[in-house]
């Protein structure tokens, strides 16, 4: 168990502008992990920082609707790159390999346990974690993807 990180929503995308300013203003601008940039899958405005403990902070705006039931499913593939970012800077390898110990209920840090799976294009859950990014074996609809959309 580790938590990757903890996520803040503000009003408006100045606000997160705002706050790289600060950062550089303050000389601690290496604390700006990612970002800022826009994701695919939700097309939330985001920045990533690292809070004085080394904690990873997301700080987004503005993230779009899309559970219209009206509107077609949009299905992201996990190697399709936009998902994570539909524009920004590429994700940095600390992404992947550092995160937050997770406590016990006294305190104490939990084991951290290595991953079976090869990595995470070997997953085919979608962002939502219920969806399937890949089709199944056999008859299954693809879905639509936002770019096919109008």
């Amino acid at each position: 168990p580790r938590m990757h990180h903890v996520a803040f929503a503000t009003h408006e995308k100045h606000n997160i502008i705002q706050i790289c300013d600060k950062m550089g203003a303050l000389r601690i601008s290496d604390r700006i992990e990612r970002g800022p940039g826009r994701h695919g899958v939700s097309n939330a405005f985001y920045l990533y920082i690292l809070d004085p403990d080394g904690h990873r902070v997301e700080i987004y705006t503005q993230d779009y609707y899309t559970g219209d039931p009206d509107n077609p499913t949009i299905t992201w593939d996990v190697h399709d790159n936009q998902r994570r970012d539909w524009w920004g800077n590429p994700v940095v390898p600390s992404w992947y390999t550092e995160a937050s110990l997770v406590l016990d209920l006294d305190g104490n840090p939990q084991p951290v346990i290595e991953r079976t799976d090869a990595s995470e294009m070997a997953v085919t859950v979608g962002a939502d974690g219920f969806s399937y990014t890949r089709p199944a074996e056999g008859n299954a609809a693809e879905g639509f993807k936002l770019g096919v959309q109008v």
